[in-house]
């Protein structure tokens, strides 16, 4: 077997999870973010009649939509420029330098990489023998370490964590409860998983953080200049048990854009 086949072998054997959450016409969304909004453009009815003076009797006919949103809705990930304090972003590079109504001509989400990272499950829920965490729970660094131990796994420089709360089973269901009852990472658990020199902070809800949601935000993107990624869907890797994977996410090519909706997946094998 040539060494090309094999690839295709390992790669089709290979189980790729989903792990991003579906977008529609009232999803949650940050409060003081604009709603997701979905139109259709153009019907069929509308573009066949269009095209019949073009090209009669072919019946061709096309359908367009447009797409309202903040580019932290959903699954997205946050860019370097999404966060700062006292004026300042990673690096110390004061903000208003560079912000313009067309957006940032620094650290936006254009600069991102394609990532291609190992992946380590933090699975929180099951290191206390839940299936979730209770309401508003802080993860503190113990829990990040006994976690580890638990699952017999170990972060790697560069590495992408994987945060599993639970509560990823409410975005589709229960709005509220996943906007507001939502546990999380503490300032503490963030400093600690920032220290291990992961390159990509994922969650499985909005916030990521508990109780100060956008001081988690400044240790991972302004202190450590951390890639976040949020309301990721982590629940059939938990349900297999998949403590390692690599991960993949391709951020939207928006220039000055401080963020980026995205479909990651994880691939086991």
């Amino acid at each position: 077997m040539s060494s090309s086949d094999e690839f295709v072998e390992q790669l089709t054997s290979s189980k790729v999870y989903d792990l991003g959450q579906p977008y529609w016409w009232g999803m949650p969304v940050h409060p003081e973010d604009p709603p997701f909004l979905i139109y259709l453009y153009r019907y069929h009815e509308q573009t066949r009649k269009i095209f019949e003076k073009i090209a009669p009797g072919l019946g061709f006919a096309d359908s367009i939509d447009l797409i309202s949103t903040s580019m932290h809705s959903g699954t997205h990930l946050d860019a370097l420029c999404h966060m700062s304090r006292n004026g300042k972003i990673f690096g110390g590079i004061t903000a208003a330098e560079f912000e313009t109504h067309k957006g940032y001509t620094k650290y936006g989400v254009n600069e991102v990489p394609i990532i291609v990272r190992r992946a380590v499950l933090l699975d929180f829920p099951a290191y206390k023998n839940l299936d979730i965490l209770p309401a508003r729970y802080e993860v503190t660094a113990d829990d990040i370490d006994g976690t580890l131990e638990r699952q017999g796994v170990k972060i790697n420089p560069g590495d992408a964590a994987l945060v599993r709360t639970g509560y990823s089973r409410y975005m589709t269901v229960d709005s509220d409860k996943y906007l507001h009852d939502f546990a999380g990472m503490n300032a503490q658990g963030a400093r600690h998983l920032a220290s291990k020199k992961i390159s990509v902070a994922c969650s499985d809800n909005l916030a990521f953080g508990v109780p100060k949601p956008f001081e988690l935000h400044q240790v991972f993107l302004v202190d450590n200049g951390i890639f976040m990624v949020k309301s990721m869907n982590l629940e059939e890797l938990a349900r297999d048990r998949v403590y390692i994977s690599t991960l993949i996410i391709t951020p939207l090519k928006i220039v000055g854009s401080t963020g980026s909706l995205v479909r990651p997946i994880a691939i086991k094998g």
